[in-house]
């Protein structure tokens, strides 16, 4: 199951070849290819990896749901929840706060990690 779904979600997330992936995720094409085979399954490091890449969830690449999407929290996600889509700014000043954002996320990360 793990083979098809990676396939299938390298396939709708444009990555045309496997070399494509492989290069994405800094491995060889014959890792990929072993995967997509299903020879050999990618440690938990670069499962994380594939996930991100792909934008797909842990869950679906293991086969617990059917939905790629499931528990899967795209960044535009984010942005709807913290403003309801209606910043009423232009994209360049909504892209900036949004950097603000994440500039925020990360001070904020360092500081708990530091209290540790």
């Amino acid at each position: 199951m793990f083979a098809k779904r990676l396939r299938a979600a390298r396939e709708a997330r444009g990555f045309a070849s496997q070399q494509a992936l492989a290069d994405a995720l800094g491995v060889a094409q014959s890792t990929v290819a072993n995967w997509e085979g299903g020879r050999r399954e990618p440690n938990f490091a670069l499962t994380l990896r594939l996930c991100q890449c792909l934008e797909v969830s842990a869950d679906y690449l293991l086969g617990r749901v059917d939905d790629p999407q499931a528990t899967v929290v795209r960044p535009s996600q984010v942005r709807q929840a913290l403003w309801d889509g209606k910043s009423g700014l232009s994209p360049e000043d909504e892209e900036e706060l949004w950097e603000d954002v994440r500039e925020y996320a990360r001070y904020r990360l360092q500081h708990y990690r530091k209290r540790r």
